[in-house]
C-alpha cells in the first residue's frame, strides 16, 4: 500500500520561487532547464493511494481506491501508459472567467457557443489575421486560450485573466470586445505571445483572492463534462481535494485560488491539472488522482519541484 506524504503545514507560508533560482530560456528548450523533484513521486500514474483488495486491476491498470472511489467503469477508459509529453509550446495562459453558468459550459467546445467569449476572441483573431495578412512581422504562435469557473464581476460580462503575469482584465463584454483594451492585450499576443511587455489597460488588477491578497498560485483543473466525462467526473472531485488540502496546510496564509476549467487536451489523461505559480511558471499534469492532491501541494506548490512522473508540459515560463 501507498503511503501519503501529508504532514500539516498550518502556518507554513508559500515562498514566491524567483525565476533567477534556475535557469530558463525558452519553452521549447530542453527539460533540463526545468525544476524537477530528485525525489522519487509516491505514486505510480492514476495510481490509487489504498488500493481496493477485492478486485482485479482493469486492462488498463485500473484499481479502486477504498478512500477515494470514482466510478470504475471511467477508470477503466484512462491511458496510463502513452507518453504525456509532447504537447505544443505555449507562451502564456488567457483563461475567460465565466463562472459556473457560463454558456459554455453546455457546449463541448466553448468556440462554438455563438457571442460568447471563446468565439468572440476567435472572431476577432480572424479579423486580425486578415488585416495583417501582408506584414511579415506577424507571428501566428498559438497561446493557450480556454474558460474557467471563477465568477466574473458582473453577470453580463467576463474576466480575463492572463498568465505568467497574474493579471485580471475586469467586465470584458464579448459583444463589444473588438472596441475594448483588451484588444491591444490580445492582438500583441497574436502577434507574438513571447512579447515581454503587454499594453497597459485601465482597470486591470492583479489576481486577488476572496481577501483582497493578491495570489502566489491558481490551480485549473479540466471539469468539462459536456467535452469528456472523465474529466467531467474525475475533475471536481480533484477540485475539492485541492482545497481541502491547500486550506489544512496553509490555512489564512492561502494564497492559491482552485477552478474548474473547460478542456485543454488530453481527456485520456484524466485528471488533467494546469498550476501556474509565480516564479515557476505554468505547469500541466495527467493522470492526477485526488490520491494524489497532498503530495502534489506539498511538492510542487510548498517546495517548488515538478512532479516529472506526471508531468504534461510547460504552459507559460516564469516571465517573460
Amino acid at each position: 500500500m501507498l503511503s501519503r506524504f501529508s504532514p500539516r503545514l498550518r502556518s507554513f507560508k508559500i515562498p514566491v520561487f524567483r525565476p533567477s533560482l534556475y535557469h530558463y530560456t525558452n519553452p521549447s528548450t530542453s527539460n533540463n532547464t526545468i525544476p524537477f523533484d530528485t525525489q522519487p513521486f509516491p505514486f505510480d500514474r492514476f495510481a490509487p493511494c489504498c488500493p481496493a483488495t477485492d478486485v482485479a486491476p482493469s486492462t488498463n491498470g485500473f484499481v479502486p481506491c477504498q478512500k477515494h472511489p470514482m466510478p470504475n467503469v471511467l477508470g477503466r477508459k484512462i491511458d496510463m501508459t502513452d507518453k504525456m509529453t509532447g504537447r505544443a509550446d505555449t507562451e502564456r495562459h488567457v483563461v475567460m472567467c465565466i463562472g459556473q453558468d457560463g454558456r459554455e459550459w453546455e457546449r463541448s467546445k466553448v468556440e462554438a457557443v455563438v457571442d460568447g467569449s471563446v468565439y468572440a476572441t476567435n472572431q476577432l483573431h480572424s479579423q486580425y489575421l486578415r488585416n495583417n495578412r501582408h506584414e511579415t512581422s506577424v507571428i501566428d504562435k498559438d497561446f493557450l486560450l480556454t474558460v474557467c469557473d471563477r465568477p466574473p464581476t458582473t453577470t453580463t460580462t467576463c474576466d480575463m485573466m492572463v498568465f505568467p503575469e497574474f493579471v485580471l482584465y475586469p467586465q470584458v463584454s464579448p459583444a463589444h470586445l473588438a472596441d475594448s483594451p483588451v484588444a491591444q492585450v490580445l492582438k500583441t499576443l497574436w502577434k507574438d505571445p513571447s512579447h515581454p511587455s503587454l499594453p497597459a489597460v485601465p482597470d486591470q488588477i492583479a489576481i486577488k483572492n476572496e481577501r483582497g491578497q493578491e495570489v502566489d498560485a491558481v490551480i485549473l483543473v479540466c471539469t468539462h463534462e459536456r467535452r469528456d466525462m472523465r474529466c467531467g467526473k474525475i475533475g471536481p472531485l480533484i477540485v475539492d481535494a485541492f482545497k481541502k488540502s491547500l486550506d489544512e496546510r496553509l490555512g489564512d496564509n492561502n494564497k492559491v485560488l482552485v477552478y474548474g476549467t473547460s478542456h485543454f487536451g488530453g481527456h485520456k489523461f484524466a485528471g488533467n491539472v494546469i498550476i501556474h505559480q509565480k516564479g515557476l511558471g505554468g505547469h500541466m499534469y495527467g493522470n492526477v488522482r485526488d490520491c494524489m492532491v497532498d503530495n502534489i501541494v506539498d511538492r510542487h506548490v510548498i517546495n517548488g519541484k515538478i512532479i516529472k512522473e506526471l508531468w504534461r508540459g510547460l504552459v507559460t515560463p516564469p516571465s517573460l
